[in-house]
């Protein structure tokens, strides 16, 4: 089945459907949504994302980041262990540079930044953005040197300097915007000459996804996920944004855990009475089995 809108990327009319599916994690709209993908750059896109007043509803307060009761939310062992991984990749990527500013776009609890602070050492200024900083932490967060800045990552950042900070990091938080393209453009602007930006978001590729990809791949998380984006897709859109690409790779990603879930039919929200509720982001054999296929 063909359908009607162009690739939001590179605007090729030559697409195809890739799914019709709900909500299976929190049910927070009613009806299916459709998501296509560009034959051209391999972009994968929901065709009509939710209007911006629905926000609130398609992030319930049960959504999984805030809420320690849902199956996916990582325990205090598993969450330490993923937040010390990502603090030593992304210095790792940044290894050899010196870093005075460093920002993290959608930071929300700000834990990853202030141990990246903690790493280097010295003065450098960790900026943590956020539409919703977690406010409760600030005071701790302050005295670990992380500063909170409430802003919109997809807005004009009139919050950060032009031309001003040597690393922005941006994990999982590039597919979740209306408009990738012009959020690019925007951080390329307020990374220093010779700045790095290091965006993590998930591959529409791989054989999770080539498994599941007909309704209940995981990092379809409709209607959140607004864009899937391929290497290629990526790549484009980071070059259009008149950045160049240093390198692009792969990590463990545990979308077959969400996968699994949406295919045993089992919510986000709490564990139910299910066999399969065993598949969590809290059990840590599952983590680690779904790590190596991943």
């Amino acid at each position: 089945m063909e359908t009607s809108i162009n690739c939001p990327i590179c605007q090729s009319p030559d697409h195809s459907l890739l799914t019709r599916a709900p909500d299976y994690e929190y049910r927070s709209l009613p009806g299916d949504f459709a998501i296509s993908q560009c034959r051209q750059c391999g972009h994968g896109y929901l065709e009509e994302p939710p209007h911006p007043d629905k926000l609130p509803v398609i992030y319930p307060p049960t959504y999984y980041t805030v809420t320690v009761d849902s199956p996916l939310h990582f325990g205090d062992f598993i969450h330490r262990k993923k937040i010390a991984r990502d603090v030593k990749r992304i210095l790792s990527f940044a290894k050899g540079r010196q870093l005075k500013s460093v920002v993290d776009m959608g930071c929300g609890e700000a834990e990853r930044l202030a141990q990246i602070g903690e790493s280097l050492g010295g003065e450098v200024e960790l900026l943590g953005v956020d539409f919703q900083p977690d406010y409760e932490r600030e005071d701790e967060l302050k005295a670990r040197g992380v500063q909170l800045v409430e802003d919109n990552i997809e807005g004009d950042l009139d919050t950060l300097r032009d031309n001003g900070h040597d690393l922005i990091v941006s994990c999982q938080t590039l597919e979740h915007l209306y408009t990738p393209d012009v959020a690019l453009s925007t951080w390329a602007r307020k990374l220093a000459p010779g700045g790095l930006l290091l965006v993590e978001t998930p591959n529409i590729g791989g054989l999770d996804f080539k498994l599941f990809k007909k309704s209940h791949w995981g990092f379809y998380h409709i209607p959140r996920h607004f864009h899937m984006f391929s290497r290629q897709s990526l790549r484009d859109t980071t070059e259009a944004a008149g950045l160049s690409v240093v390198k692009q790779g792969f990590i463990p990603s545990g979308s077959t855990i969400l996968s699994l879930r949406n295919w045993f039919g089992l919510d986000s929200i709490e564990r139910g009475p299910s066999f399969w509720e065993f598949i969590s982001n809290k059990n840590i054999f599952v983590v680690g089995c779904s790590g190596v296929f991943d």
